[in-house]
């Protein structure tokens, strides 16, 4: 079944500047599998959702479990989910401002989604994720027996504006920051002791720092446990003569890291071809680790090493070894940080209270 992608994506914009009430069964069942998705490990079951009940609005005659139509030869009815949600539920989703959950352009690629052949063909769920995942295959049986197209308008009308409200806004960080160095460490200790949001904020303010030092075009920060493979470290930093290989690695722990974690971190750096690589110890558990022993350690595979205990000692380091004064490095500091709590998708809590700080200078330790 070929659905039209313009006539879908004029429908997600008719509804989302519809200001008609919602069917509240419907606004109700979203809130709920949102619930199910922000308790679990898993929040494709929201894009999901709202692929199937775009296909349901174009096409009441649309098989919401044939969703792959390689599988499902001689079927009139299937049509491709991956397709449908790539082309227009992603790129309408972030023009009118709607949170399908996950921010990735292929959400369908992610399990359960990209190993099934059909919707209920008892495809491996991720028991974090069971809850949520048999809540919507609920709602998309529900939603196979609605008669017509007008009625899954509907059920899509309340999914689009109830998504609505989860999707963060940021207040910006107006004009020139004027913020001196022992300043800047006062709200940065502040910002991560208040809520560490499983590292994001941390992350943050270290490739704040290295925008800073290195101009943003050389820094590279993935998302927070993304195990990724192109990355030796949280933060990295290429080479301003090579834009191919890395000149810094940075790990950033907010919980307590032992020798072993810096020797596995090493060899990463190591293995990867990094010379330079160091780690930002925040928590206030962390114990004072074996510097030197560490060091000769690095020093036998060529590389160099350098641990941060706590947040001073890198942030004068990053101040100190930039081109600018260090009064104005702070102020620029201060801006990158606000653009990468935003990028790691802090809260929009996190952003307001890191203005607040900043702009009030605010040293309550």
């Amino acid at each position: 079944m070929k659905l039209s992608k313009a006539r879908a994506a004029d429908l997600l914009r008719e509804l989302a500047e519809d200001k008609q009430a919602l069917e509240p069964e419907w606004a109700r069942k979203v809130e709920e599998l949102s619930r199910l998705c922000a308790e679990g490990v898993s929040k494709t079951h929201i894009a999901f959702l709202g692929t199937v009940m775009l296909a349901k609005s174009l096409e009441a005659r649309a098989d919401l479990h044939a969703i792959k139509p390689n599988h499902a030869p001689g079927n009139p009815y299937a049509f491709s989910a991956r397709s449908l949600c790539h082309s227009v539920l992603v790129p309408l989703a972030a023009e009118v401002g709607v949170n399908i959950g996950v921010t990735g352009r292929e959400p369908l690629n992610n399990q359960p989604y990209f190993r099934m052949t059909r919707l209920g063909d008892d495809t491996p769920v991720h028991a974090g994720g069971r809850a949520a995942f048999d809540y919507m295959m609920g709602l998309v049986k529900e939603l196979q027996d609605l008669p017509d197209e007008r009625s899954a308008r509907r059920a899509l009308h309340a999914f689009v504006h109830v998504r609505k409200r989860y999707q963060p806004r940021y207040e910006d960080l107006d004009g020139e920051t004027a913020i001196t160095p022992d300043k800047l460490i006062a709200a940065i200790v502040r910002l991560v002791r208040d809520n560490s949001e499983q590292g994001k904020r941390a992350q943050a303010i270290v490739a704040g720092l290295m925008d800073m030092f290195a101009g943003p075009e050389r820094v590279e920060s993935g998302r927070i446990n993304d195990p990724s493979r192109k990355h030796p470290g949280d933060v990295c930093v290429r080479s301003k003569d090579d834009p191919d290989a890395w000149e810094k690695a940075i790990e950033v722990r907010d919980k307590p890291v032992s020798a072993t974690d810096v020797q596995i971190f090493g060899k990463k750096c190591v293995d990867m071809g990094v010379r330079e690589a160091a780690i930002v110890m925040v928590s206030d558990r962390q114990e004072r680790l074996d510097a030197a022993a560490l060091t000769r350690w690095a020093n036998g595979f060529g590389i160099g090493l350098t641990l941060f205990h706590g947040w001073p000692g890198f942030i004068e380091q990053a101040l100190f070894w930039t081109d600018l004064a260090k009064p104005v490095a702070a102020g620029c500091a201060a801006r990158f940080i606000h653009e990468r709590l935003v990028s790691v998708e802090a809260s929009p809590d996190s952003v307001a209270r890191w203005q607040e700080l900043v702009s009030s200078g605010d040293e309550g330790q």
